[in-house]
């Protein structure tokens, strides 16, 4: 993995204002940020170089290929890679088969800069603890 300070993000939201505004967050902490609105495409992107990132953001509730499937591809192309979901709103039930499933940690949008640093720390920690932001 990169050290922290060169960390390569997958960001995956079909809401482009939102993926934009969260690459931009994550590269004024010092990430590197590519924003994906499709989720095949964000797949398709994985596929061809999985080595290329350290860290994917996902909304769970995408069109198309949900975020947890999503999750599930990107699993199946490299096991340990590590996911944070981040969503405006989740049930219980998404949020009990992200955690059934191993998928990731789950933080809540509106976040600040600082939460979503320590979001991702947590992450690569390997923390199974849920964050919860707001």
């Amino acid at each position: 993995m990169a050290s922290e300070l060169s960390l390569r993000v997958l960001v995956v939201d079909n809401d482009e204002p939102v993926c934009t505004a969260t690459a931009e967050m994550l590269e004024s902490l010092g990430y590197q940020a590519d924003c994906e609105t499709d989720s095949r495409n964000a797949l398709k992107v994985f596929a061809e170089n999985p080595d290329k990132f350290d860290l994917a953001i996902i909304e769970p509730i995408l069109p198309d290929l949900t975020g947890l499937d999503l999750a599930i591809g990107l699993k199946a192309i490299r096991p340990a890679f590590p996911i944070l979901f981040y969503a405006g709103y989740a049930d219980e039930s998404i949020i009990g088969r992200i955690e059934a499933e191993g998928l990731g940690l789950v933080a809540f949008k509106p976040f600040k800069t600082n939460e979503l640093a320590a979001a991702i720390r947590d992450r690569l920690s390997g923390s199974e603890q849920r964050p919860v932001l707001h």
